[in-house]
């Protein structure tokens, strides 16, 4: 991606909805010299300037009004636009960064520490991200260019040749595992599996051409494959000796006729966001036990069915909201807004056949309205990208054309749809769904709804 700017400078376009906000960080980042950035206050703004240039990397608010960075992200990489894209988060947002990552995002940042410390962070990823994507795109070689490039990658890179052996583990993965790259060099038979589960295995970049079978069989979970890359996580990891849970990406290495010559692969220990999970979890179970006296001193459906509301939208406790929302189809079953409630906090948790048995229920109790299309329609669209079943973005388009069928300008509708038709192979009519979403946001951006 070329400089937006012809003056040597990286260019970088900062997202937020924040004004004071905007104004530090531009003029931090910028205080090196080296760095010149373009602000816009919504997602909305940046993707009319995005049509008129480009940036070295884009850094993006997630939580906005209209859009928020994620859909911005989807819709960037959709279009192929692959700028480096780094997530800003807010405290009680890790549930995006998951998101985020399997969406082709460089990096996350969380909001609210130290300023200093924070503008610093965000200063070096804007580097590494855009290093990081200079190298991808010069992995289309097999030179010695290429292995000092993955020697120089900010996050713990390892590659092997087509006989399985490593050609480079560079200095991040020697901080990561604690094995200097002079005992792993020239090593194969999976003996570069050791350090991150104690035995010989195959690990993710042995399983690029595999079936999705045989790669949960060796414990990944949440797995994606894009072209010639597969992306997954591992619970069961063991990194110097404690558990870990581990996200990894992998991608073939071609040579310029398009043969394979190896694979790369790319390490990060995301223990701590699974482990702050985990701990909702605990509480949840906490509240259990006295889920029972609560509603015998007379709290009402109408109360737990705020208190979820304001637990999911105001600070993304999506398990927290899911008990509240159980206890209000408990004390009334036909509650609908509960049951599509409850399944918009399981497709963010993941859990999406779950959410579709809560949309069903919905639907099946009147719900028959827009909001609860859309939900099942974004649902459907994320379990095919997650399973590689086709038909389900067949089955999502269905949904997203119900729900402009009553709400012709729903904007995020038509994104989605498009999203799902270029799945699908049928890009120009994912370009005139895309098209259409924008003449929308032109004519009046308060259209765009969730």
């Amino acid at each position: 991606m070329a400089a937006a700017h012809g003056n040597g400078k990286i260019s970088v376009l900062f997202i937020d909805d924040e004004p004071a906000l905007l104004e530090i960080t531009k003029l931090f980042l910028e205080r090196s010299g080296e760095l010149q950035v373009e602000t816009c206050r919504s997602a909305v703004e940046a993707l009319e300037v995005l049509k008129a240039r480009s940036f070295d990397a884009i850094v993006c608010d997630y939580e906005m009004p209209l859009m928020d960075g994620i859909v911005l992200l989807k819709i960037l990489r959709a279009e192929g636009d692959f700028t480096p894209f780094i997530i800003f988060t807010g405290k009680g947002r890790e549930h995006v960064v998951v998101e985020a990552l399997n969406n082709r995002a460089d990096f996350y940042l969380s909001k609210g520490q130290d300023p200093k410390a924070q503008f610093a962070e965000l200063d070096r990823m804007i580097r590494q991200a855009i290093s990081r994507r200079a190298a991808e795109e010069s992995l289309h070689s097999a030179d010695r260019q290429m292995v000092d490039i993955i020697n120089h990658l900010p996050d713990a890179t390892f590659a092997i040749d087509r006989e399985g052996r490593v050609i480079s583990w560079n200095k991040a993965m020697e901080d990561l595992t604690g094995i200097p790259a002079s005992e792993m060099i020239g090593k194969g038979n999976f003996e570069y599996a050791v350090p991150f589960y104690g035995k010989k295995r195959p690990l993710l970049v042995n399983l690029l051409n595999s079936p999705e079978a045989e790669v949960r069989a060796l414990s990944y979970q949440n797995i994606q494959r894009d072209g010639n890359s597969l992306t997954a996580e591992n619970p069961e990891a063991i990194l110097r000796g404690r558990p870990a849970v581990l996200w990894s990406r992998a991608t073939l290495i071609l040579d310029r006729k398009g043969t394979t010559i190896g694979a790369i692969e790319s390490v990060r220990d995301i223990t701590d966001i699974r482990e702050m999970t985990e701990k909702q979890q605990a509480e949840i179970s906490r509240e259990k036990e006295i889920g029972l006296f609560d509603r015998i001193f007379g709290k009402s459906t109408a109360s737990w069915f705020k208190r979820g509301v304001d637990l999911y939208y105001k600070q993304g406790r999506f398990i927290d909201a899911v008990e509240c929302f159980d206890r209000v189809i408990e004390m009334d079953p036909a509650h609908m807004e509960a049951w599509r409630e409850k399944g918009i906090c399981l497709k963010e948790l993941g859990r999406y056949e779950e959410a579709l048995q809560c949309f069903d229920r919905a639907i099946d109790l009147g719900g028959k309205v827009p909001a609860t299309y859309y939900a099942k329609g974004e649902t459907l669209e994320r379990l095919g990208r997650e399973t590689g079943d086709y038909s389900l973005y067949e089955r999502a388009i269905e949904y997203f054309d119900l729900v402009l069928q009553k709400d012709p300008d729903n904007v995020n509708a038509w994104n989605y749809r498009g999203v799902c038709l270029k799945e699908l192979g049928r890009y120009e009519e994912a370009r005139r769904s895309f098209d259409k979403a924008q003449t929308i946001l032109r004519t009046d951006p308060r259209k765009l709804t969730r």
